[in-house]
């Protein structure tokens, strides 16, 4: 029996779409690679990807998530299967799982969705065969589409192909949700233009700043009075002996004096306010602002550690992602199963605490065994470790046993003794 909110309904030919050649998604691309950013449109993928900012905020999040291992449980209270499923060892067959981690967490930081279909028709158990994660600009919904996101589109075209596949094969994956904001609007690209359109236009003005060897805005002043011809002649030496290095001097005439014109990116102003740009950028994905090398005034790590660092950017930053994917894989999984993804390697203590914190939790009044310390420490089960476990117990029976005896025989020796005086 499949779980109720999961439709496993899909016909052989709506699982089994024809994937989008590479022409069509070469067009696409180009298309949306060439809008240019202005103020009433958003910035592209493409051209967020570059700002170093941006950048660093995105790998930082899929990198942490992409890299940790999923495990798989089942029934209340809890156990953990031995062995996993297919989805949940390999959601796509065309790419490992960290490579599908990466591009569904990367989606829902950029534009927080991501979308997963559903191919490969389903086996005995309803799970499905492969799932394809696709970007937001890779698919639209057809049909009638409600603006709000409440009731999902009832069919999609995918990549711009003709046709359309069933909405039941397309799963939403979102790390948000905005109420009174229509689907196609939400996402960091749209919803924080005005501030990733500073951060790229700082980039910008930043590179052509140093590969014009200066200042980028010059203004070239004169008593004399010019034409066009002699501003543009005068305008154009400039331009020739800056382009060749600071060896070439430029000499102008006719009493012509270039001063800078415009911000000079080495002033202390100028990096402080790029700085608050880079900060407000981490703070749009939820990212401490020292992770992008900004640290801001009055600030100071040396009461927090490693761990309490990690904790903190799991439970308020990297849990926002990993969650939905949980609650998608779990209910593509049979019922009473569900999915796990295991973020100990992230936020667990240094190895001296750990192993101090396995000793108390396996010693007196142990509440966990030998066993199950190998399991989350990531190692095999070692039968000699159970074997000398079971040695020290006899022995510490035995032991006990001795002492007993002792303790019995003790006030009878000292009857006799009392008699013979």
């Amino acid at each position: 029996m499949s779980k109720k909110h999961r439709n496993t309904s899909l016909t052989k030919q709506d699982r089994h779409t024809v994937v989008p050649t590479n022409q069509s998604m070469m067009v696409g691309t180009s298309i949306s690679s060439l809008a240019i950013p202005s103020a009433a449109f958003p910035l592209t993928i493409v051209e967020a990807a570059g700002v170093s900012a941006v950048r660093r905020c995105v790998t930082l999040i899929a990198n942490a998530i992409a890299g940790q291992r999923w495990t798989e449980w089942e029934g209340e209270p809890a156990n953990r299967l031995p062995v996993v499923s297919r989805i949940v060892k390999r959601p796509a067959a065309s790419m490992t799982r960290r490579e599908w981690v990466w591009r569904v967490v990367a989606s829902m930081a950029l534009t927080d969705v991501s979308y997963i279909y559903m191919v490969g028709g389903v086996d005995d158990e309803g799970v499905p065969g492969s799932l394809l994660p696709l970007p937001k600009e890779a698919i639209s919904p057809t049909g009638l589409v409600d603006p709000w996101g409440i009731f999902p589109p009832s069919q999609y075209t995918i990549a711009g192909v003709a046709g359309s596949v069933s909405g039941e094969a397309v799963i939403p994956v979102r790390s948000a949700f905005w109420p009174g904001v229509p689907v196609h609007l939400q996402g960091i690209l749209q919803m924080a233009r005005n501030s990733l359109m500073s951060a790229w236009a700082s980039d910008s003005y930043v590179s052509r700043y140093w590969q014009a060897g200066g200042t980028p805005v010059t203004q070239i002043t004169t008593d004399q009075e010019l034409d066009n011809t002699q501003a543009d002649a005068i305008a154009g030496r400039w331009r020739d002996r800056r382009s060749k290095g600071p060896d070439y001097p430029a000499v102008l005439g006719k009493g012509a004096m270039a001063q800078p014109w415009g911000a000079d990116v080495s002033q202390q102003l100028a990096i402080e306010a790029r700085r608050d740009i880079a900060a407000e950028v981490a703070n749009l994905f939820g990212i401490a602002s020292h992770y992008i090398n900004v640290n801001p005034p009055g600030s100071s790590m040396t009461y927090s550690n490693v761990q309490d660092e990690a904790l903190s950017l799991d439970r308020f930053t990297l849990s926002g992602f990993y969650d939905p994917i949980q609650d998608v894989i779990s209910d593509l999984l049979p019922d009473e199963r569900f999915m796990l993804i295991d973020m100990t390697r992230l936020t667990r203590a240094a190895q001296e605490s750990r192993f101090r914190a396995w000793a108390i939790a396996t010693g007196n009044k142990a509440w966990m065994t030998s066993a199950e310390v190998r399991t989350e420490e990531g190692l095999a089960p070692n039968d000699d470790i159970e074997v000398m476990q079971e040695a020290q117990v006899e022995g510490a029976k035995a032991a006990a046993d001795s002492f007993g005896n002792r303790e019995v025989t003790q006030p009878e020796t000292n009857a006799e003794t009392a008699e013979v005086a």
